[in-house]
C-alpha cells in the first residue's frame, strides 16, 4: 500500500493506493502552525472513520508547497509508522525536462501533475489546476515541461471581493441560476464562475496556438469539476491528478 500526500496552500490531500489503484482519499486543512501531536491525533481519528490503516503502508510519498507543514506532517507520520517517507524534489525527482528559466521556482505539485498527464495521455497536454491558485501548464509529448501561467483561485477571488469592498458580501461558491445575476450574491457567483471559465478558455486557446496546437486539456484540483461545466476547452477532468502522479513516481528508485 502507498500513501500519497499532496500538501497544498489550503488543503492537504491524502490518497491510499493499493496495487496501483486509488482506493480511498481524504483531506485535512493545511495548518502549518499545528504540532505533530495534534496532526497525529487527527490522523488517528481519520483512520477510524475512513477505514485507513496506516500500518499497512509500505511507502509514503509526499509533495508539498508548504515547507513548514511538510516537517510537521513528516514528524507525525514517523511517530505512527516506520516506513520510508520520500519528499518530491528532494528524495524523488520528477522525470520531466524542466524548461523553466529558473527550474527551482516551479512548484513540485505542478511538475507532478504535468508528469501524470503526460504519462496518461502520451501527447502534448495543458494542465489546468483549480486550487488556491489557478495554474495552467504545458507539457510536451517529449516530456518537456515548458512552463505555465498563474492566476488567483476562486476562493481567493471571493475573499478579495468581500474584504476589499465596502458592500459586497462573502458568498458561498455554487452554481448561479443563470449568467445574468439578478441579486448581488448570484452576480458574484456568475462573475467568479463564468469569469474563471473564460479566463481558462482564453489562456488555453492562446497556449495552444503558440506552443501545443493538438494538446489535450486536463483539469484538476478542488474546483475542477465545477469549472469544467463552464469551460469549453476542458476535455478531461482528473480531480486527483497530483495523487495519481505520486503513485506513478512511487516506483522511482530510492
Amino acid at each position: 500500500m502507498l500513501l500519497a500526500i499532496d500538501i497544498g496552500n489550503t488543503t492537504t490531500s491524502f490518497g491510499v493506493f493499493e496495487r496501483g489503484r486509488l482506493k480511498s482519499h481524504f483531506a485535512i486543512a493545511t495548518q502549518p502552525g499545528r504540532t505533530p501531536d495534534e496532526i497525529t491525533l487527527q490522523l488517528k481519528a481519520l483512520a477510524k472513520t475512513r477505514h485507513f490503516h496506516l500500518a499497512r503502508a509500505k511507502q509514503i510519498l509526499l509533495c508539498s508547497v508548504v515547507p513548514r507543514m511538510s516537517s510537521v506532517l513528516t514528524a507525525s507520520l514517523k511517530s505512527l509508522r516506520a516506513v520510508p517517507i520520500r519528499l518530491i524534489g528532494q528524495d524523488v525527482k520528477v522525470p520531466l525536462i524542466n524548461r523553466y528559466t529558473y527550474p527551482e521556482q516551479v512548484g513540485q505539485d505542478r511538475l507532478v501533475g504535468a508528469f501524470a498527464a503526460w504519462r496518461r495521455f502520451r501527447k502534448d497536454c495543458i494542465i489546468a489546476d483549480f486550487g488556491t491558485a489557478i495554474t495552467i501548464d504545458v507539457v510536451t509529448k517529449r516530456g518537456e515541461y515548458l512552463g505555465g501561467v498563474i492566476a488567483p483561485g476562486l476562493e481567493i477571488s471571493l475573499e478579495a471581493l468581500s474584504t476589499k469592498t465596502a458592500l459586497l458580501p462573502k458568498v458561498e461558491l455554487r452554481e448561479p441560476p443563470e449568467l445574468l445575476g439578478r441579486d448581488t450574491a448570484n452576480s458574484i457567483r456568475s462573475g467568479i464562475l463564468y469569469g474563471c471559465a473564460a479566463l481558462c478558455d482564453g489562456l488555453v486557446n492562446q497556449l495552444k496556438r503558440r506552443y501545443a496546437p493538438q494538446a489535450t486539456v486536463v483539469a484538476t484540483g478542488g474546483s475542477s469539476e465545477l469549472i469544467a461545466a463552464y469551460a469549453q476547452t476542458i476535455k478531461q477532468v482528473q480531480p486527483h491528478l497530483v495523487l495519481e502522479g505520486l503513485n506513478l513516481l512511487a516506483t522511482q528508485p530510492l
